[in-house]
């Protein structure tokens, strides 16, 4: 699983989640998910989205180990869920 977004649907409702890399298995009558980051559109503070975002893009222009740049990017696209998640859901 990549981050993005998530739709949960369960007894009639609905949730939307912006999820982190993760992984899923699915079977006849359930999903189990395990991920590093799963936060509900509600919960979302868009102001800490995008200030983590502008962080790591800025961090992306510095002279780093690769080691370093998994980490960034892989906080990048989480920031980039968060925030896709929260504006298509407000």
């Amino acid at each position: 699983m990549v981050p993005g977004e998530m739709t949960l649907r369960n007894d009639g409702q609905v949730k939307f989640l912006a999820v982190g890399q993760g992984l899923v298995e699915v079977t006849h009558d359930r999903v189990a998910i395990l991920t590093d980051m799963a936060v509900a559109a509600e919960t979302i503070d868009e102001a800490k989205a995008e200030e983590a975002r502008r962080r790591a893009e800025a961090r992306l222009q510095e002279k780093i180990s690769a080691e370093e740049l998994a980490s960034v990017n892989a906080s990048l696209a989480r920031s980039l869920a968060q925030l896709h998640v929260k504006r298509r859901h407000r």
